[in-house]
């Protein structure tokens, strides 16, 4: 009888090692290793295990600006196994810019928190005439269809910015696409293009040196980096939505996963970013936190998409499906 007490509670033991070794969370990155939303996403996700529980690991699937990182996202179970830390552009942007896709970025993919902001700026030469917004808006006025801007990439919200600019101050610059944040900065710095919209991060050193200036940045706060930068909304033009646009990263789960498994989630991610040393080092990469749960932060995507989706219509811009 003792023989087989200790037989059963043998074949008890690998069982409860497995439990002791729960399953990994991936949280999916659609851009490449370095770039400033991985850097966000490796911060949070070395906090996370001791709030879940379990190992999280982050993956890069860069590719489409998201798409390919999105679509494996929303093939996956919804389980807490497989997340995805991403920008404003896949849940609001995808949905007008392609006409297919293999997934619907609203419903196949749902909000689990959103975690940090992050803000755009319009930015120029440091030897261009303007030194404030009006100059520029009355400069390019003068200019007529002779003026240029850049963004980072056709589709972004680089590039519809600069659709909202035009609409709002009666310009007509042309837009001029980029490869990614760098390319953009180095035509500016070239005098390429006099102008381009791009993300305040990427534009720090080159405001640092003197060799570029921003005039105004987007969002409801100042850019951390830079105080002295008014943003949109205070420079006592009639920017109409130009003034309220703003832009988030925000963690996703597959659509098909319960609120069970959704909340918990969202609660310690929202707990690790609210902690002191991650909140410094959030701002430090000039992502403030913008914390809210599921329900807020589906709310604001809504909100977003009643923003963003006549804009992207009205331009007729559409990608490659």
């Amino acid at each position: 009888m003792i023989a087989r007490r200790l037989l059963l509670a043998g074949a008890t033991l690998p069982a409860v090692a497995h439990a002791q070794a729960p399953r990994p969370t991936r949280i999916l990155v659609g851009f490449p290793p370095g770039s400033g939303l991985d850097l966000m996403t490796r911060l949070i996700a070395e906090r996370l295990p001791a709030r879940l529980n379990r190992p999280v690991l982050v993956e890069n699937r860069p590719g489409g600006g998201s798409r390919i990182a999105a679509e494996a996202l929303a093939r996956a179970p919804g389980d807490g196994s497989t997340l995805m830390m991403a920008p404003i552009v896949v849940p609001v942007f995808f949905p007008f810019l392609y006409a297919r896709l293999p997934f619907d970025p609203v419903r196949d993919i749902a909000p689990v928190a959103m975690v940090t902001s992050f803000n755009f700026a319009l930015a120029v030469r440091a030897d261009h005439p303007a030194r404030n917004l009006a100059e520029f808006v009355a400069w390019a006025r003068a200019q007529g269809d002779r003026v240029s801007y850049g963004s980072l990439s056709a589709g972004t919200p680089a590039h519809f910015l600069g659709v909202l600019f035009n609409r709002a101050t009666g310009t007509r610059m042309e837009h001029v696409p980029y490869r990614g944040s760098g390319p953009m900065v180095l035509a500016l710095l070239a005098g390429e293009i006099p102008c381009g919209f791009t993300t305040t991060a990427s534009l720090v050193p080159h405001l640092q040196d003197g060799s570029l200036r921003a005039l105004a940045v987007t969002g409801a706060n100042r850019s951390p980096l830079l105080p002295d930068v008014p943003r949109f909304a205070e420079t006592g033009l009639d920017l109409g939505e130009m003034g309220e646009a703003e832009m988030w990263y925000g963690l996703f789960a597959p659509g098909s996963t319960p609120s069970t498994v959704i909340e918990p989630i969202g609660a310690a991610t929202l707990a690790v970013v609210a902690e002191p040393e991650t909140t410094a080092r959030l701002r430090a990469l000039d992502v403030p936190p913008r914390p809210l749960g599921p329900a807020a932060f589906a709310a604001a995507i809504q909100a977003d998409l009643a923003r963003w989706g006549p804009i992207i219509r009205a331009t007729g811009f559409r990608l490659e499906d």
